[in-house]
């Protein structure tokens, strides 16, 4: 029989229909999560092994030395040294589809919550018990309805954006390294522009590409300041593709008018002048935190690792070359 370790706790429904092939090794619900130690003690003869919180290192695969697959809970797969898992022969499967509309969705909440100024009225009316207002014409809020959106990176998620934003009539232009079909821009009502004009034409800017040495600090002081200072910009994609420091700055100094954000440059931690700022909503990195979405979240990688040691060509193998 196989072994699967699984660092941390999940659900019995995701592993339940691995049991007949695969001996699952994971911490029970008191224990939560294996240590670093545990996990590089017990990944010793396990045949495949799901990472949840725990960084796929070349000492993991070292150790690892039966492994033909590593699993990601999450579309994401910075946190595992996938080049180093392609030179040993080693599947990383991850989670591209069932991530896609809520992560759209807390995406739009974040847009939606910093343009309408949603979390201040919030807190104002918990601090007063009433509402007053020094003038009708309140320039704090922002309708959403007819301005330009820009969608850095329209992948699945971008795509899942696009049709939410539509339907709250906004118009839609978009830059990816990868330019979609003529088709695909006629389905969405989408325009693609270069990188600096979606920049500079968009009310608004959400951000969906993936983290990789290219897009390090992709947004960073210059970026911000070819955008509108009425604009705002969200983040659900991942933290270091922007300079967190800029973005304080561009923030404090009025180059832009707020943030919504879901990831960071240097999560968990939160940089203290974020926690400042009046004009920015943060969650904390929960774009699929929903039990439905996490549940789908783990049958998608588990049945993709199963494949792999099954000798199949699962979809969200992210480095195929090492499938024979």
């Amino acid at each position: 029989m196989y072994k699967l370790l699984i660092t941390r706790t999940i659900p019995e429904e995701c592993v339940a229909p691995l049991r007949s092939e695969f001996e699952i090794i994971m911490p029970d619900e008191a224990k939560a999560a294996f240590s670093d130690a545990e996990v590089l003690e017990l990944v010793a003869d396990a045949d495949a092994m799901l990472t949840i919180a725990t960084r796929g290192t070349k000492e993991i695969m070292d150790a690892g030395k039966k492994l033909k697959a590593i699993g990601n809970l999450g579309v994401g797969y910075d946190n595992i040294d996938w080049k180093y898992a392609t030179e040993k022969g080693i599947a990383v499967i991850n989670t591209p589809t069932t991530v896609t509309e809520a992560t759209a969705e807390l995406a739009v909440s974040l847009m939606l919550a910093i343009a309408r100024w949603i979390p201040q009225y919030d807190a104002r009316l918990r601090r007063d018990g009433t509402w007053s207002f020094h003038t009708f014409f309140d320039s704090e809020a922002t309708r959403i309805y007819g301005l330009k959106l820009g969608i850095l990176g329209f992948g699945r998620i971008g795509k899942a954006f696009a049709r939410k934003a539509k339907g709250l009539g906004m118009t839609l232009c978009y830059y990816d390294p990868f330019r979609a079909t003529p088709e695909v821009e006629a389905e969405y009502g989408i325009e693609y522009m270069s990188f600096e004009d979606v920049l500079k034409v968009s009310d608004v800017i959400t951000l969906h590409l993936p983290y990789m040495p290219e897009t390090h600090h992709l947004m960073s002081t210059e970026q911000f300041k070819l955008m509108k200072p009425t604009a705002y910009f969200v983040n659900a994609s991942r933290g270091p593709v922007v300079d967190e420091a800029a973005l304080i700055e561009a923030l404090k100094n009025g180059v832009i008018k707020g943030a919504g954000l879901d990831v960071f440059e240097y999560e968990p931690k939160i940089s203290p002048e974020l926690l400042t700022l009046p004009n920015v909503v943060m969650t904390p990195h929960v774009g699929t935190y929903s039990r439905a979405v996490r549940v789908d979240m783990g049958h998608e990688v588990l049945t993709g690792i199963k494949a792999v040691i099954n000798g199949e060509k699962p979809y969200n193998c992210i480095n195929k070359q090492v499938l024979k």
